[in-house]
């Protein structure tokens, strides 16, 4: 009978290795289970323990998000189902037919079977795998309960992406009306009022302000267009450089968050997605400062990443979380703090964090609910007034030359 090199985890979390005589990798994992173990990666030994990984970009691969929210679900049940984690990995790289998956889920089939740990061979993929997905594996390992802890990790990714598209489905709409509106007035302005001009020609004095102003600003689209889209082109790359410099970037988040109307839904999804986070990692035995520190290092916000690192320097001084927080209430809540201090005095501080994540998650949907019902309306009203406005001074000369004419 052929000869099976095993690394498992025991009671403990301890990592042991061995040699087992079985038929086939099935029979490994029973024996290995039976002796109260939890097997990683089972390879036969002729396999060699020598033996290269795939070859990968030195960033690793990339894959979408819902690939690693499916593959994620899949080896969850797998290895709940006492599947190893390198068969799981084999069986889903032979059923996907998109060859970028397929080569990833090998690469981290063949570290594993090399001996590897599964959370460094996620690691070798950071564009696919995120640090918290990457910790919360690694937690895994140490405490035995992997399927448990990548379903956790698949629920924080699809709550994540959840958030993202109800984000993305707020902004697209009046994003889209408003290009619709300055498109068809540059073509009313470009386009349409030149043709209105040979008639009007010869008398401005009678034709009204609003039309004298558009018929100006005709003129500067039609003779200086060139100059006009390189300005534009300019302005946006000058903006898009400066946002991307630390000043600019604190400008930019600082808009974020003190916008009309989208503001209050910005600190809504930065507030959720970061007790989300603490949650997540807490109730996966992460310490509190390890995961402030990584709610820290993934906030996309500046103003966000300060008061974590706040919170962060209190830990380490003895204090509470909910401390720092109660002096932050244009970026937390009192009500949230309240109800985090309360999780403190109790004990049950990843519990409540865990449900007030849910409460500041369900609180961003109906903000986002709320503010897309309001928009709708107020962009046709703007669009409808900016296109009837251009119309209207186009149409009003005609009827004040007509009474000039007529006196």
């Amino acid at each position: 009978m052929p000869a099976f090199v095993y690394t498992a985890r025991d009671s403990s979390g301890q990592s042991i290795s061995g040699t087992l005589v079985a038929d086939t990798v099935s029979e490994v994992t029973r024996m290995l289970r039976a002796d109260g173990k939890y097997p990683v990666s089972i390879r036969r030994e002729e396999q060699g323990a020598a033996s290269t990984a795939v070859q990968v970009p030195s960033r690793g691969l990339k894959i979408s998000r819902r690939d690693v929210i499916q593959l994620s679900t899949q080896l969850a049940i797998m290895v709940e189902t006492g599947v190893t984690i390198t068969e799981a990995l084999d069986c889903i790289a032979q059923q996907t037919e998109k060859p970028v998956v397929k080569a990833l889920l090998e690469d981290l089939a063949k570290y594993v079977q090399d001996g590897g740990d599964f959370s460094s061979a996620l690691a070798r993929h950071p564009r696919s795998f995120p640090r918290l997905y990457i910790t919360l594996i690694r937690a895994s390992e140490k405490s035995g309960m992997l399927a448990r802890l990548l379903q956790r990790a698949t629920n924080y990714l699809r709550d994540e992406a959840d958030t993202i598209r109800r984000v993305r489905g707020a902004l697209i709409y009046p994003g889209i009306m408003f290009a619709f509106a300055t498109t068809t007035t540059i073509f009313l302005l470009a386009f349409v009022l030149p043709r209105f001009t040979p008639i009007y020609k010869g008398k401005e004095a009678a034709l009204p302000l609003p039309t004298r102003i558009l018929m100006s600003v005709s003129d500067l689209i039609i003779h200086n267009w060139m100059w006009l889209l390189v300005g534009t082109l300019s302005t946006v790359l000058v903006a898009m450089i400066y946002f991307r410099s630390s000043a600019g970037r604190r400008v930019w988040d600082w808009i974020q968050l003190n916008v009309p109307l989208l503001g209050p839904m910005f600190r809504k999804v930065f507030l959720a997605r970061g007790l989300r986070m603490l949650g997540t990692m807490g109730g996966a035995g992460v310490t509190l400062s390890d995961a402030v520190a990584m709610t820290r290092d993934m906030c996309g916000n500046s103003y966000y990443r300060n008061l974590w690192d706040d919170v962060s320097e209190k830990i380490l001084e003895g204090k509470q979380l909910s401390e720092p927080l109660f002096h932050q209430p244009a970026l937390v809540p009192r009500a949230i703090a309240q109800m985090l201090s309360s999780g403190e005095k109790s004990g049950k501080l990843n519990s409540v964090l865990e449900q007030v994540a849910s409460y500041s998650e369900q609180e961003m949907r109906d903000k986002i609910t709320e503010l897309t019902r309001y928009i709708e309306p107020a962009m046709i009203v703007v669009m409808g007034a900016i296109i009837g406005g251009v119309a209207l001074a186009l149409l009003l000369p005609v009827f004040t030359i007509s009474r000039v004419m007529a006196q």
